[in-house]
């Protein structure tokens, strides 16, 4: 029997520490146990507190998820009080916590998980021309017909795209290149570069991920402008029990929220979707199907099936997208619409 500890679990928010035993015979874990070792210790700081004021301590047990911990508190001191907040300032909560949503998956991505794909040095050996192509490709290959309802579309047409020219990635990668040969890697530094599983990817898909990488480090900000329009601040805005703190004026322009300000909000919400059509799912697909081509899907968790063997074609195209095989993939050919199947998932 052997005793496997990973401590620390990386790539998350926090702490965690796990240890395995596993049986050296037959390969398989006959026990496990994961425990997280940063006990921020918020329910003794809460105790003997006015209920009220929860939300301003309980959001402080992360910076980057923080919304999401004010409104759980929020909802439960208003569910326990039987408060039931105005229209408006449920619309509000919603925007609030739906553009967060979509930055946390995209810094998440991009900026906590990415480098253990793509790699800048790899992206060294990149043909500009070469990746050009391969940003047009991808776009019509796992771009997902998803659109919003056409009365919540305000722009005409989509501001963030994904640029598409050896030019572009021609600079990004001599910005790249001077980084390495500096020997001082600044944000790509701490990473073991020369792992041989880099390799699994083409050279282009390492520059392509990068130039995307650096493009979200500036971008992934603005999705977060309605947290301040209407909570004073990010991270940790300001909510209340209730409702909301912010006044709504569309005639006064000194009010905190007035037509300018909305008009702001909405940019943000137009971002995170053209963001998210644009370069996360393409990019998360791109990738992914890199790996499955190569064999690398692990797991299955508690459906205990590979879901990403199932979605795949001999042709490395999505099952989804094209014409369903199997009797659950005739099931889910809504997915196609963009609808969502979570029988087997």
């Amino acid at each position: 029997m052997k005793h496997v500890v990973v401590d620390p679990i990386t790539r998350i928010e926090g702490h965690l520490r796990v240890e395995v035993q596993v049986d050296e015979g037959s390969g398989k874990v006959t026990d496990a146990l994961s425990s997280g070792t940063a006990w921020r210790g918020l329910e003794l700081v809460m105790k003997d507190r006015d209920p009220r004021d929860a939300w301003a301590y309980i959001q402080r047990i992360c910076g980057v998820c923080t919304s999401a911990h004010a409104l759980g508190s929020l909802r439960a001191v208003e569910d326990a009080l039987g408060i039931k907040i105005p229209k408006n300032a449920n619309y509000i909560r919603n925007i609030m916590a739906a553009t967060l949503t979509v930055q946390d998956h995209i810094v998440h991505f991009y900026h906590l998980h990415a480098l253990d794909w793509v790699s800048p040095v790899e992206a060294l050996a990149a043909d500009p021309v070469a990746t050009a192509n391969l940003q047009v490709a991808a776009l019509n290959a796992y771009k997902l017909p998803f659109s919003a309802p056409g009365t919540s579309v305000t722009e005409a047409y989509d501001h963030a795209f994904p640029a598409a020219t050896p030019q572009y990635f021609a600079e990004i990668k001599n910005k790249v290149q001077a980084i390495v040969e500096s020997g001082q890697l600044g944000i790509f530094s701490a990473n073991w570069w020369d792992h041989p599983d880099y390799k699994l990817l083409p050279p282009e898909v390492h520059l392509m991920a990068i130039a995307h990488y650096l493009e979200m480090l500036d971008k992934h900000r603005d999705l977060v402008t309605p947290q301040v329009i209407f909570g004073g601040k990010n991270p940790h805005p300001h909510y209340c029990v209730g409702g909301m703190p912010c006044s709504i004026s569309l005639e006064d322009g000194n009010s905190p929220v007035n037509t300018a300000r909305l008009g702001i909000v909405d940019r943000a919400i137009n971002l995170g979707r053209t963001l998210v059509n644009n370069f996360y799912i393409p990019d998360v697909l791109a990738i992914g199907a890199a790996y499955v081509k190569a064999g690398r899907v692990d797991g299955g968790g508690l459906a205990k099936e590979r879901v990403l063997d199932r979605a795949v074609l001999r042709h490395g195209k999505w099952r989804f997208l094209q014409e369903p095989a199997g009797p659950h993939e005739r099931r889910c050919r809504g997915l196609r619409q963009g609808h969502r199947c979570s029988e087997g998932l």
